[in-house]
């Protein structure tokens, strides 16, 4: 194909460009405010739409329409050669997705096509063994892909295992330290009541002791006083009588500070063992404070190596993205060079078919 065939082909496509271009702007939002916008786009554009629009209410089917379609070059007429219809770039109605596609398409359709156009056969195996090479690529990419997936999966399924079994090492020991301060309390509540219950017993006893001391006392000096009246002779006895008595009355004190002193030893024995278990609470509370933090200390450690994870399998995400990406372009190239193959085929049989006639 010579440099004038070439530029034929190029000026059919820009053509084509520009009204596909044109069209985008005709979106539904302006086929609905057609009447509004007659001042801004002049009379002859706004009905073309207004009967543009009819036609796509009474339509069964936009495929194979005659009248659509030829309404639709009529439009594409009028827009090129309207000087008001660059006004439609200014609406704030925004182009489907579909439309700027379409666009980005044809546009990278034309740049291929002449870049075909002038590529010579040397440049075009070139490009094809890269290409080939990009294939190649992409399918190692793909396979590598796949291994790092199934990877991931297993040491998903490893992390599960292992958090499943410290949550129930947490649970375990959660239960055991429970279960050390319940029967702590409990023993702490005992000795305390048990304390409690000896020391108002040795009260009351030694009240009652001392209570019936007295009484006796009280009767000796009264016993002391009477004898001493009716006999003066046996005064020497009954001062015998008295000492004995209050010799009595001092062993009794005398025992009874002994069983005291026995119950003060107990009880004094009792609060030892009340504050070694209080210091025993408190070594097993300082042990669970330790093992708590440890807790805190590895649970931060798990969740870095999660992040760590986590970017990682974000990076894989990325890379796969950008394989999908290659992929679809290197797609959109075999069909746009098929495309072109067969425009070839079909320029060549009409060049044949000319020159015969």
């Amino acid at each position: 194909m010579n440099s004038l065939e070439a530029g034929r082909v190029l000026s059919v496509l820009d053509e084509t460009l520009e009204g596909l271009r044109l069209v985008s702007y005709i979106t539904q939002d302006v086929l609905d405010t057609a009447e509004q916008l007659r001042d801004m786009l002049g009379e002859d554009l706004a009905n073309t739409l207004i009967k543009h629009r009819q036609l796509l209410q009474t339509a069964k089917s936009t495929l194979n329409n005659e009248q659509l379609q030829a309404s639709t070059l009529e439009l594409v007429r009028l827009l090129k050669k309207s000087p008001s219809a660059q006004r439609l770039q200014v609406l704030p109605y925004e182009r489907t997705y579909g439309i700027l596609q379409a666009l980005q398409y044809f546009d990278q359709l034309r740049l291929f096509t002449q870049k075909r156009l002038t590529t010579t056969v040397e440049e075009d195996s070139s490009n094809r063994e890269y290409f080939e090479e990009v294939r190649d690529r992409e399918e190692r990419a793909v396979a590598e892909r796949l291994q790092l997936e199934q990877k991931l999966r297993l040491q998903r399924v490893e992390l599960q295992k292992a958090a499943g079994s410290i949550q129930v090492s947490e649970d375990r020991a959660r239960g055991e330290v429970a279960d050390v301060q319940s029967s702590t309390a409990q023993s702490r509540t005992a000795i305390e009541a048990a304390a409690k219950s000896q020391a108002d017993a040795d009260r009351s006893a030694f009240q009652a002791d001392l209570a019936l001391a007295t009484k006796e006392l009280a009767a000796a000096r009264t016993e002391l006083a009477r004898l001493r009246a009716e006999h003066k002779d046996n005064e020497a006895l009954l001062r015998k009588a008295r000492k004995r008595a209050e010799q009595d009355v001092e062993v009794q004190i005398g025992e009874y500070d002994a069983d005291v002193g026995a119950k003060e030893e107990e009880l004094a024995k009792a609060r030892a063992e009340y504050e070694e278990v209080l210091s025993q609470l408190h070594e097993y509370n300082r042990g669970w404070s330790e093992m708590y933090q440890e807790r805190l200390e590895y649970e931060e450690r798990e969740r870095r190596l999660a992040e760590q994870r986590f970017q990682a399998a974000l990076l894989n995400l990325r890379r796969n993205h950008a394989a999908r990406v290659v992929q679809a372009a290197w797609r959109a190239y075999k069909k746009a060079k098929e495309i072109a193959r067969k425009k070839a085929k079909k320029a060549e049989k009409a060049k044949a078919a000319a020159k015969k006639k």
